[in-house]
């Protein structure tokens, strides 16, 4: 039934290969296959958190932000 998952060729060595020939082209965190859609959705949530937090201390800060039951 699932034999389909447990017998794979394997291709480590390919994959290798192919990490090492992009050696000094990409940063190693870009090398990937789907690396660069990975790395690029990472960073737009950890913009998007670092936002909303200093707009929120900002809120703070000014006196404005909204308290907790009001």
């Amino acid at each position: 039934m699932i034999n389909w998952l447990v017998n794979r060729a394997p291709h480590i060595r390919e994959k290798q290969i192919a990490m090492q020939a992009e050696q000094g082209k990409n940063f190693v965190y870009l090398r990937g296959p789907r690396s660069k859609l990975y790395f690029t959705a990472y960073m737009a949530l950890f913009t998007a958190a670092l936002v909303g937090t200093n707009v929120q201390l900002i809120q703070y800060a000014r006196g404005k932000a909204k308290k907790v039951g009001e």
